[in-house]
């Protein structure tokens, strides 16, 4: 009896030893089969695929055979793999998720988005499905319910970084045109002999298929004078998490420059991170002056923070501003209240009047909120405060108060 009993231990040892060996080598024979899989060896990795699952199904190795297809356009035998998949788990997220591709690479937008209802049916408040469905019906060019998608999701959880991007990105398909009219006047300390600075805005934006175009004149009175700038924007898209800002402006009146221009690339880095760089140029009278510029971003929870520097070399010394600027964001992009700390001259703040390469030097400090709301989903109005104190001439300071609305009509 004895000895059956240890017979009987050691085979049972055997087996544990056996079944744990074989696990072993199934999960480094996957490992292996994925890395080729992402290296592009995808026939070698089909075929050890099959091997595991000539073993007995396995979920993880169907799904890894199911995509190597779909990467190659083999669409029907990743239909089957990846359907045997969800037949074996009713309700399997990645097999939908798989399959939700699938379709959308073949051009079934229709049945790519069954797949993705299916999956919210078992995860109402799954981001990665909401945000799938939404591009997908983007793609459709179903804007309006593309748009709805999203905001209905950040009502629920406002803030999400990817969502406000999309939102931000989807909404100008839906309203194209835009109208927007600003004003901003600024107060100088009593007993300082300069009347209001005083600047009006207005400005035609329309969205196209290369990006955002906007047309804009300014209207200034300053010093007892007063002028015109013309402006134009151009927000193309580069590629894939990237876009650039080109911009041209040109005034006759010496309050404005006589020529500016203005360039920038912007990525979307992972992690909500945010960077660009870019150049100004402005061209006065009698000379021109080149300024460099980058920024960093980053969206925390509701919140999106950022830094922006303007270099500004020049033999006379190198000058240097900056802007740190924080927003809190509610139900959507328009809906926020921001915070902005400014340091020096600003070439993109046009109430700075900027007529010579010396006044980039001259030293400022501000602190600027603001409110931006949207109302019934076309009308958007910002108001802001500025308190400040400014260097307008050399060693001549003064403190300021700037006010500024603008109102624009989307359509």
């Amino acid at each position: 009896m004895g000895q059956v009993l240890k017979t009987t231990t050691i085979m049972a040892t055997a087996f544990i030893m056996l079944t744990v060996i074989v696990a072993n080598l199934s999960a480094q024979t996957f490992e292996e089969a994925r890395n080729l899989a992402f290296n592009g060896e995808r026939l070698k990795a089909r075929s050890m695929c099959r091997q595991i699952l000539a073993e007995g199904f396995n979920s993880d190795v169907a799904l890894l055979l199911g995509r190597t297809f779909a990467w190659d356009g083999l669409y029907d035998s990743a239909r089957v793999v990846l359907g045997e998949a969800l037949a074996q788990k009713p309700g399997n997220l990645e097999a939908l998720d798989a399959l939700s591709d699938v379709e959308f690479w073949a051009g079934d937008n229709n049945k790519a988005i069954e797949y993705c209802n299916i999956a919210l049916k078992n995860d109402s408040n799954s981001s990665s499905f909401v945000l799938k469905k939404a591009r997908i019906l983007h793609s459709s060019e179903a804007y309006e319910e593309a748009v709805d998608l999203l905001g209905d999701f950040l009502k629920k959880h406002p803030g999400n970084p990817e969502f406000l991007n999309k939102l931000k990105e989807y909404r100008p398909d839906l309203l194209k045109n835009s109208i927007k009219l600003g004003y901003t006047v600024d107060f100088f300390n009593a007993g300082f002999n300069r009347d209001p600075w005083q600047i009006t805005t207005l400005a035609y934006g329309r969205k196209t298929k290369l990006g955002t175009i906007i047309a804009r004149s300014n209207y200034a009175k300053r010093f007892g004078s007063n002028g015109f700038q013309f402006e134009t924007d151009a927000y193309p898209k580069v590629f894939e998490n990237s876009y650039a800002y080109i911009n041209y402006g040109f005034s006759q009146n010496s309050i404005f420059p006589k020529n500016r221009f203005g360039a920038e690339l912007y990525h979307n880095f992972p992690k909500a991170f945010e960077g660009s760089v870019g150049m100004r140029y402005l061209s006065f009278t009698s000379s021109g002056v080149d300024i460099y510029t980058a920024t960093i971003g980053k969206y925390i929870g509701n919140y999106w923070i950022s830094a922006r520097t303007f270099v500004t070399p020049d033999p006379g010394g190198t000058s240097v501003s900056g802007i740190l600027q924080s927003r809190r964001y509610f139900s959507d992009p328009e809906n926020y209240l921001g915070l902005r700390l400014g340091y020096g001259i600003s070439p993109d703040d046009n109430r700075n009047r900027i007529n010579s390469v010396q006044v980039l030097k001259l030293k400022t400090r501000s602190l600027r909120a603001e409110f931006n709301h949207i109302f019934n989903r076309i009308w958007i109005v910002n108001v802001g405060a500025v308190l400040g104190g400014e260097e307008l001439e050399t060693l001549t300071f003064s403190g300021y108060y700037t006010f500024d609305l603008s109102i624009q009509r989307l359509f």
